[in-house]
């Protein structure tokens, strides 16, 4: 069976949460969104070879938007997209968008 988007992030999401220390206070809501985002920019211009016109139309912003985000999220654009690369917290895969 497997997991919707939605129960992925759901699991992971709430570890995070829960291994916050409760000295940390406030910024999660920017720090989730801003580390689902690099992943999903990144991942979208590896599976379109980074072309860039392309990954627009996919994540459905334009594609000065893209390069703000880029700028933004320190992405790299040039196609080294690093295998290594992991988001704070884990997700095993994503199984169906």
């Amino acid at each position: 069976m497997s997991l919707s988007l939605y129960d992925l992030l759901k699991r992971d999401i709430r570890k995070m949460v829960l291994g916050i220390s409760k000295y940390e206070k406030g910024n999660i809501y920017p720090l989730i969104v801003e580390e689902v985002e690099k992943y999903v920019i990144e991942l979208v211009l590896q599976e379109v070879s980074y072309n860039y016109f392309r990954a627009a139309q996919v994540l459905g912003i334009s594609r000065s938007t893209l390069y703000q985000k880029i700028k933004l999220l320190k992405i790299d654009g040039k196609g080294s997209f690093t295998k290594d690369f992991e988001p704070k917290f884990e997700i095993d895969k994503f199984q169906e968008l």
